[in-house]
């Protein structure tokens, strides 16, 4: 075969090989955390918790709720992108990256289901 053609055949399978990985990356699923496992060895890792409400706070740019559950509570921070409907001791699920802010373990929110 021809220098040139090997050549596409190795970019066509690179990239098929990169959109494979992507979709399968974005599949994976997290497992499900209690809230009282998460410590400082999870920093900068993704995590999902569920639990209730037990405080909203809203600020001119994120929300800031506190998540309770069986096993213990945590800050979840929020970015506003766009606004939704929580209260008070609704039942959420949050995905996101565990943070360190004042010596205190927070979650900053990538995802939320209601």
């Amino acid at each position: 075969m021809q220098d040139s053609t090997l050549f596409k055949i190795s970019i066509v399978c690179s990239l098929i090989g990169i959109f494979i990985l992507f979709i399968v990356s974005e599949k994976l699923d997290l497992s499900k955390s209690d809230i009282g496992s998460i410590n400082k060895d999870m920093l900068d890792k993704k995590v999902k918790v569920k639990g209730y409400i037990s405080s909203i706070a809203e600020t001119p740019g994120l929300y800031i709720i506190n998540l309770n559950d069986e096993t213990g509570n945590i800050t979840a921070i929020v970015f506003k992108e766009e606004s939704f409907n929580i209260t008070k001791g609704s039942i959420i699920e949050i995905e996101g990256r565990v943070v360190e802010y004042k010596e205190k373990l927070e979650i900053s929110a990538d995802l939320i289901r209601i």
